[in-house]
């Protein structure tokens, strides 16, 4: 085996071994805000990982190129997203507990 070759398998053993942990995560985690903690690995450092390992393998070729812009889009619009939905988890809870307090009891 090339180095190469066996840099490529090691990349994409750790990106999938990250998604995989992150899924995981995600289905176990009981918490909507827990959930969201374990999506930014599963954005970030595994397809950065899985775009490395394109690149190692195919260069910086049409595949490469598209995976290089793809890694860099998720890296970019993951924790933009994960801030929104947090912060409309918080203001639907909020917004819930004051109607909850102000409803006649």
């Amino acid at each position: 085996m090339s180095a190469s070759a066996i840099a490529v398998a090691i990349l994409l053993t750790g990106g999938i071994v990250i998604e995989l942990a992150c899924c995981a995560g995600v289905l176990l985690a009981e918490d909507a805000y827990d959930k969201l903690h374990y999506l930014g690995p599963a954005a970030i450092v595994g397809p950065l990982l899985i775009g490395s390992a394109i690149i190692v393998r195919e260069s910086f070729g049409q595949a490469g190129i598209k995976s290089l812009l793809t890694a860099v889009l998720l890296m970019i619009a993951s924790p933009v997203l994960s801030h929104a939905t947090a912060r409309a988890l918080y203001v639907r809870r909020r917004d819930h507990a004051d109607d909850v307090t102000a409803s006649p009891s």
